[in-house]
């Protein structure tokens, strides 16, 4: 059955951009970014249960939903935060569509989150079969190469349709497909089997657990923030990160979280209004350095040298979001234009930076250009900062460019399909520190 070998169906010229040294390394990266992560992961806010009880919690809901063949439930060691769920594949049959099913057609993005384990929300519904029952069992596959046409009634037929799994009928397709000004939202098809063998769950996400990725987790962990410090979270939408700095601070210092969009600081508060040591603004983060000292202003902008420690998550192409299904950056102009914003935001990052301090900067992408090539630039660019090793490891070393030697670049963590110790999504991180 098709599986797609590369997010760039027909696209050499963005697949070229993506590494450009290390050309040798880019075809086992292409089909990995299409491969489905097999362990879920989620992070125990400690400072309102023990990482025991939402275990326990996890079991009862895997139980009920797989009985005695339910998938185990494990840790790891230097994240004693985080708890893992194993994949089903070793305990059920392979999935395989069945002929006789009627059939759903999910957009890529939808396609890729039930791989991961949620359940199918509206929206992502492109068509289902004319006379679809609810209740009914159905076979859904994603349409790769975009042509399905919105709320179609008959048999979609492509060869870039690939099989994703079965589900059962929650909403019918006058519910899906009509004329309202309203969209409709909801679960639309819950997942019964998915074919990555991941547990379908949905999002058990809550003030007890975040459902995150291990390289997220391990991000913070890298940062290092203790209790008392004065943190910088630069780019902090959707705010996991932020919780993360303000559980291991013990919820004692300063949090400082800005995003520059309205709505996404806002959809950010209802999960950091529990921290007094969190205060977020609404703030372009390229001008956070104040032209002139002042005081009597505790919002940005903020003089230099205001931080302890400062992640700067970037803004970057998202390349890292496996199951990458089909790239949704089109354009070699727009995947180029994300190391500009990146070096922009960095330069504030350091003049922010207290002498000694300590600055994480992470990417959920893959290029050479948002990972290691931004810190062979930042080394050049800003003689007073070095690298550290960026620890506890789980990723693998960074690629060596002509500008950043193996020294250097083992120094760096990418999360890939060689190195890493976790089969998770892309991502890259470095340390600096400030002399």
């Amino acid at each position: 059955m098709f599986y797609p070998k590369s997010p760039f169906l027909g696209s050499p010229l963005l697949e070229g951009e993506i590494l450009k040294v290390n050309s040798a390394a880019l075809a086992p990266l292409l089909e990995w970014l299409c491969l489905t992560p097999k362990v879920t992961t989620y992070r125990v806010n400690t400072h309102r249960i023990s990482v025991e009880a939402f275990r326990e919690k996890l079991e009862h809901k895997l139980e009920a939903r797989y009985g005695p063949k339910s998938p185990k439930i494990y840790g790891l060691p230097n994240l004693p935060e985080m708890l893992c769920i194993e994949p089903l594949v070793t305990q059920f049959p392979e999935v395989s569509a069945d002929p006789s099913l009627k059939e759903i057609i999910v957009d890529t993005s939808c396609g890729a989150a039930l791989l991961r384990g949620a359940h199918i929300y509206a929206p992502g519904v492109l068509a289902m079969e004319s006379n679809t029952q609810l209740q009914e069992s159905v076979s859904v596959y994603a349409d790769l190469s975009g042509k399905c046409k919105r709320g179609s009634v008959t048999r979609y037929e492509s060869s870039e349709k690939i099989f994703l799994g079965t589900g059962k009928v929650l909403m019918q397709r006058y519910q899906l497909f009509n004329d309202s000004h309203e969209p409709a939202t909801g679960v639309a098809v819950e997942m019964q089997s998915n074919v990555s063998g991941v547990p379908s769950l949905g999002d058990l996400s809550s003030k007890d657990a975040l459902l995150q990725n291990l390289p997220s987790i391990v991000c913070v962990r890298v940062l290092d923030p203790q209790p008392g410090e004065r943190v910088l979270d630069m780019c902090a939408a959707p705010g996991n990160k932020t919780s993360h700095i303000a559980e291991l601070m013990g919820d004692q210092g300063s949090v400082v979280a800005l995003d520059n969009s309205k709505s996404r600081v806002r959809s950010m508060l209802p999960k950091l209004e529990h921290y007094k040591s969190i205060t977020t603004h609404v703030f372009d983060s390229t001008k956070a350095v104040a032209a002139a000292h002042n005081e009597t202003v505790t919002g940005p902008p903020f003089p230099s040298a205001s931080f302890d420690r400062i992640l700067l998550d970037a803004p970057c192409s998202g390349l890292g979001n496996r199951p990458l299904l089909s790239c949704s950056v089109k354009q070699v102009k727009v995947l180029q234009s994300y190391p500009n914003i990146q070096r922009r935001l960095f330069g504030q990052a350091v003049q922010l930076l207290r002498p000694g301090g300590i600055l994480v900067y992470s990417t959920c992408t893959v290029t050479e250009a948002e990972c290691e090539c931004i810190v062979a630039w930042a080394l050049r660019k800003f003689p007073d900062l070095h690298l550290l090793d960026a620890t506890p490891r789980w990723g693998g070393p960074g690629f060596t460019l002509p500008d950043l030697d193996a020294t250097k670049s083992r120094l760096l963590q990418r999360f890939g399909p060689s190195g890493a110790s976790a089969d998770t999504v892309g991502f890259f991180i470095a340390k600096f520190q400030k002399d």
